[in-house]
């Protein structure tokens, strides 16, 4: 068996929507299409952890919006997840990985990569693991594209995750 040698990193929720907060998941385990999509594509998918897990009450938590994780203690946890990240991908790649991407979740107001929610209205911005992410990408001059995945339009985040697939 050879080994494709691409990865792709993908945010926790995506591959277990029951540590999403109450009333905001939309499939009862992993998003379906999104890991048959890269099963085809044969990428390794390596998970992010579920920072937000620990801060928010545990499984069952409630929805909150950014500016309630935003405080010191989340964020250094979350910069400290991110510098654990980019050691991985720095591991990948010195062995001649291709870490074609990484997968973040949009409206959330940890991984949101475009849009988080503010109360109840979704606003453009960052979550704050994927802010301390790119934060990290920059200080080693990291170009690894981040995709936000919208489980409100799934069939146009696939689009968007092909389109990425297909230049690696």
């Amino acid at each position: 068996m050879v080994r494709s040698k691409k990865i792709i990193f993908v945010s926790h929720s995506l591959l277990n929507q029951n540590v999403m907060p109450i009333g905001t998941e939309k499939y009862p385990g992993a998003v379906k299409e999104l890991l048959e999509l890269l099963a085809e594509s044969e990428v390794g998918i390596v998970q992010l952890p579920a920072i937000e897990v620990d801060y928010n009450g545990g499984i069952n938590s409630k929805p909150k919006p950014k500016e309630s994780y935003d405080k010191k203690p989340f964020r250094d946890s979350c910069k400290k997840v991110s510098i654990n990240v980019i050691q991985q991908i720095e591991k990948y790649m010195k062995e001649n990985y291709s870490v074609v991407g990484i997968l973040g979740v949009e409206f959330s107001p940890i991984y949101g990569v475009h849009q988080v929610e503010n109360g109840r209205k979704f606003v453009p911005g960052k979550g704050i693991f994927i802010e301390e992410l790119e934060k990290e990408m920059q200080k080693k001059n990291f170009q690894i594209p981040i995709i936000g995945v919208d489980l409100n339009n799934i069939y146009s985040s696939i689009t968007k995750v092909q389109s990425l697939l297909k230049f690696t």
